[in-house]
């Protein structure tokens, strides 16, 4: 195995090592969009509840 890419003169091991990391770049940049989605919907419900309940409590000193 190591020979073959030793060996390569055509350039087809560089070829796909290139298609491979920009594979993995691509699945990276997608996984982290919809990460960062899920992130900030989940922070956005986190800061209503808070709201909520901060106007629940004024409303309950009054």
């Amino acid at each position: 195995m190591l020979n073959c890419l030793k060996n390569d003169e055509r350039g087809q091991t560089s070829v796909e090592v290139i298609l491979l990391i920009g594979s993995i770049l691509v699945i990276t940049i997608i996984c982290g969009s919809y990460v960062y989605k899920i992130n900030t919907e989940i922070n956005d419900l986190y800061n209503q509840t808070l709201n909520k309940g901060r106007l629940c409590l004024f409303n309950k000193l009054k």
